[in-house]
């Protein structure tokens, strides 16, 4: 059994198409406003269309996230140099893609490094964990049930639903009691909503600094 709402659905099955699609507006906008020319757009749209669906070729085989950062980054360097050097146009744009392009690079040969870029094999990206989600607490909202129950209940495989609801754990939006777990939706206040999301909200953007410095730890 399935509860995973049709526009879900739909957003995992065209995923790559949006992401292509996307990419190639942003290309268009890059070749528009920094007037290069079509051969060098060309060059840098290869490798950024590859980073573009290298996440999809990474899950399924389990590859390291760098070996989609550093060609990227690699490619928005080449991009940049190549317009300062050759095209008019915007260079504060161009300055843009040689500093986002080194970062990205960096951050790739730190994900090597560290081992922090490894992927299981098969792991599911966002949009399913998304998915996941929906489906494990709408199931819940039926009543309470363990991990087995879950697992009886849903098309989905038991690490997904594990996952699933370590991730609404973590949205304080259920809770567990004696290995079952419970919606907790109905059970709370807007004002405590309001205040958890505030707290997260502080949380991801207190941690972002440490993010974006983190590639620059391989020179410590």
């Amino acid at each position: 059994m399935s509860l995973q709402s049709r526009p879900i659905a739909l957003l995992r099955r065209y995923s790559l198409v949006l992401e292509l699609a996307g990419t190639a507006t942003g290309l268009l906008l890059v070749w528009y406003f920094t007037d290069i020319s079509a051969g060098g757009l060309a060059s840098a749209g290869i490798g950024i269309t590859a980073a573009t669906v290298f996440p999809h070729v990474r899950r399924r085989f389990g590859i390291n996230r760098g070996w989609g950062k550093v060609p990227l980054g690699l490619a928005l360097i080449g991009l940049g140099a190549y317009a300062l050097a050759v095209t008019g146009g915007n260079d504060v744009l161009k300055l843009v893609f040689l500093v986002v392009g080194a970062w990205l690079t960096l951050d790739g040969v730190y994900d090597f490094r560290s081992g922090a870029g490894r992927t299981e094999p098969g792991a599911p990206d966002a949009m399913d964990r998304f998915g996941d989600a929906a489906i494990v607490g709408q199931s819940l909202e039926d009543g309470p049930k363990s991990v087995a129950e879950l697992d009886d209940a849903l098309d989905l495989p038991r690490s997904r639903v594990e996952d699933a609801l370590d991730t609404l754990l973590d949205l304080d939006v259920i809770e567990r009691d004696d290995g079952r777990y419970a919606s907790r939706l109905d059970d709370r206040s807007l004002t405590d909503t309001l205040r958890n999301e505030r707290r997260r909200a502080h949380e991801r953007i207190g941690g972002l600094p440490d993010r974006i410095v983190r590639p620059f730890r391989l020179f410590t």
